[in-house]
C-alpha cells in the first residue's frame, strides 16, 4: 500500500506501465479486490492489464470471476494474447466447463496463437481435467514440439481415466522426466487405487536422485496410509523439517492420516495439535481416524471442539460421528446426530449416512426401526453396504424371513456379491435348513459366483507383504511354516 500511495504522491495516477505495475503486484500477494480497485483507476485499459487481472482471479481460485472478466475483455475489444487465453483455460479446468474450452481453442486458433507450446498446454490440460481425453490426445498429437509439460499432463489425464498402463508408457516416454512428471505417476496410482505401484515409484524416483516434491510426497503418504506401511511413512515424515511441517495443512493433514489408519492415534493427535492452520479436512481426517478405532468419546469431544474453533462440518464429519457412534452402540446419540446433520447444518444425509445408522440400529438388536429408516429415506437409493449391513443383523438377530428379502435387494444392485450368499447360506446352516444352503450354493454355481478368498498384509523392514488364502506361495514360505511349526511344538510341549 505504501507504493500505491507514493505512486498516487508522485502523480503517477493515471501513468498505466505504474499502474499496470500495481495490479500484477496486488494480485500476486493475493490482493485481488486491491488489484480490481487499481484497474478500475485506469483511464485506459490495455492487454497487459486485463490479463494480470485475470490472472490473479485464477491464482485466487476465483475461475468464475475470471472468465466473467476474459468476457469484458472481449466486449471491450481488446484482443487476447496466448498469456491470457492461457489463463482463461486455467479457469475452464477449474470450473469443468469443456463448452467454454471448445470455444477458448477456436480463440486461440484465430488469434494464430496455437503453435504456442503454452496456449497447446493448457488447453491439453483444460481438456483433461474437464473429462475430454479424447481431445487433450489429438492435441498432443498433433504437437510439433512437446516439452515435459506435455508429456506430464498426459500422464495425468490419462491417470484421471483410470488408464494407468497408458500413463506407464506416457512416463516412460518422458524426456528430461522432472519432479511433477514423477509425482503425476505416483498420485495416479493412488488415485487408481494401486498403491504398492505408487510406493515402488516412490522409491524408483528417490533411486534416480530425483528431489521429491510435495504432490510426490503426499501421494507417497496416502499409499502408506491404506497399506499400513508405517515404516516408509515414518521414513518420510522424519525426513522433512519440522517447523515448517506444522504451517503445512496439507502435508500435515496425510500424515496424520496416515498414523491414523496405520493405528498410531498418539502421533496423529500430536501432530494434529501442533499444526497451525487446520482446515476442515484436517478435522475429518482425525475424526475418521479415532472412530475406525472404536474412540467414540474421543470422536464426540474433538467435534466439538471443531464446533468451538469455528470450522462448519461436512457430510463427511458426520459418517466420522455415526461411525463412532455404531461402534460404541451408542444408539440415542446417533439417532440426535443423524438429526442434527439436517436441522443444524443443512446436511442432506446421503447412502454413507445411513449405511451407519443402519449399522448402529442393527447391531443393537433394532432391525425393525432399521428397515423402517431405509423404508422412510427415500431420498436415499441403498447401496450394497448398506444392504449388506442390514443382512448381517438379520442374521445375528434371526430375522430369516427378512434376511431372504434384503439378501435380494443387495444381489439386484451386484448379482455376483459373493457376501449375500454367504451370510444367507451360513444362517441356513446355522438353523440346519441344508436343503436351502445346498439351493444357494446351486445358484452360487450356475451364476459363476465364487468365494473371494481373504487377504491381508503386513509391513515389515519397509516391504509390504501379502497373504492370500489357499495361496501357499511367498519369498519367505518355508521359514513361516518353519516358523509355525516351532510355536506348534511350543505350544503342544
Amino acid at each position: 500500500m505504501g507504493v500505491h500511495a507514493q505512486s498516487i504522491a508522485f502523480g503517477f495516477r493515471s501513468d498505466t506501465l505504474v499502474l499496470n505495475s500495481l495490479i500484477h503486484g496486488y494480485a500476486a500477494c493475493g490482493s485481488v479486490g486491491s488489484a480490481h480497485d487499481v484497474f478500475d483507476e485506469l483511464p485506459d485499459r490495455d492487454q497487459i492489464a486485463w490479463t494480470e487481472l485475470i490472472n490473479g482471479y485464477v491464482r485466487s481460485g476465483r475461475a468464475k470471476e475470471a472468465v466473467d472478466l476474459f468476457s469484458r475483455m472481449m466486449e471491450a475489444n481488446v484482443r487476447p494474447d496466448g498469456i491470457s487465453i492461457v489463463a482463461a483455460c486455467t479457469a475452464c479446468s477449474q470450473l469443468g466447463d469443456l463448452s467454454l474450452g471448445r470455444i477458448l481453442e477456436g480463440l486461440a486458433c484465430k488469434r494464430g496463437v496455437k503453435d504456442n507450446t503454452n496456449v497447446v498446454n493448457s488447453l491439453i490440460d483444460m481438456y483433461n481435467k474437464c473429462g475430454s481425453i479424447d481431445d487433450a490426445w489429438k492435441l498432443f498429437d498433433e504437437m510439433p514440439h512437446k516439452d515435459v509439460v506435455s508429456w506430464n499432463s498426459m500422464v495425468a489425464g490419462s491417470a484421471r481415466t483410470g488408464d494407468m498402463e497408458a500413463a506407464q508408457s506416457l512416463f516412460d516416454q518422458t524426456p528430461n522426466k522432472n519432479e511433477v512428471s514423477w509425482s503425476s505417476l505416483i498420485n495416479g496410482y493412488v488415485q487408481n487405487d494401486r498403491f504398492e505401484q505408487a510406493l515402488s515409484t516412490y522409491k524408483e524416483m528417490i533411486d534416480a536422485g530425483v528431489a521429491t516434491n510435495e504432490a510426490a510426497i503426499t501421494g507417497t503418504v496416502t499409499a502408506c496410509a491404506h497399506l499400513g506401511a508405517l515404516h516408509l511413512g515414518r521414513q518420510i515424515h522424519l525426513s522433512l523439517d519440522e517447523s515448517k511441517l506444522c504451517h503445512d495443512t496439507v502435508l500435515s493433514t496425510v500424515l496424520v492420516d496416515m498414523y491414523a489408519k496405520c493405528g498410531c492415534l498418539d502421533t496423529a493427535r500430536s501432530l494434529f495439535a501442533r499444526m497451525v492452520h487446520k482446515s476442515q479436512v484436517s478435522w475429518n481426517v482425525m475424526l475418521v481416524g479415532l472412530a475406525i478405532h472404536g474412540k467414540a468419546a474421543e470422536c464426540l469431544e474433538l467435534f466439538s471442539e471443531m464446533s468451538k474453533d469455528g470450522t462448519r462440518p461436512s457430510s463427511t464429519t458426520f459418517v466420522a460421528i455415526l461411525s463412532a457412534c455404531a461402534y460404541a452402540g451408542w444408539i440415542e446419540e446417533g439417532r440426535a446426530f443423524f438429526d442434527k446433520m439436517t436441522e443444524s447444518y443443512g446436511i442432506t444425509p446421503r447412502t454413507e449416512h445411513l449405511s451407519c445408522m443402519v449399522h448402529l440400529l442393527g447391531r443393537a438388536g433394532h432391525v425393525p426401526e432399521a428397515c423402517d429408516l431405509v423404508r422412510a429415506a427415500s431420498h436415499i437409493e441403498p447401496d450394497v453396504a448398506t444392504w449388506g449391513a442390514l443382512l448381517s443383523s438379520c442374521k445375528s438377530h434371526g430375522y430369516a424371513e427378512l434376511a431372504d428379502v434384503v439378501a435380494g435387494k443387495m444381489l439386484e444392485l451386484d448379482p455376483s456379491h459373493t457376501g449375500a450368499y454367504v451370510q444367507l447360506s451360513s444362517m441356513y446352516a446355522s438353523e440346519n435348513k441344508w436343503r436351502e444352503v445346498v439351493e444357494i450354493r446351486r445358484v452360487m454355481k450356475g451364476r459363476g459366483v465364487k468365494n473371494r478368498p481373504g487377504w491381508s498384509w503386513f509391513e515389515l523392514d519397509g516391504t509390504v507383504h501379502e497373504f492370500l488364502v489357499g495361496v501357499n506361495w511367498h519369498p519367505s514360505m518355508r521359514e513361516i511354516y518353519g516358523a509355525l511349526h516351532a510355536i506348534d511344538l511350543h505350544i503342544n510341549a
